[in-house]
């Protein structure tokens, strides 16, 4: 049986204003949701915080988070 996907809330700075979305790790994958987009990469060998917060900040960029 699959273990149900645990999602974490992640916090980031963009041009100086606090942004913020929702982070899981699934099949070795980091995906990051926020309202308006989302992104995933692979885990590698990076924290997966810091990854998450790093594709907020991608988001972010595009006008997502």
């Amino acid at each position: 049986m699959d273990r149900p996907t645990v999602w974490e809330k992640v916090f980031a700075e963009f041009d100086g204003r606090p942004i913020s979305g929702s982070f899981a790790v699934e099949q070795g994958m980091v995906k990051v949701t926020t309202l308006k987009g989302q992104r995933a990469t692979q885990v590698g060998v990076f924290n997966t915080t810091w990854l998450a917060r790093y594709l907020l900040r991608e988001l972010a960029a595009e006008g997502k988070a």
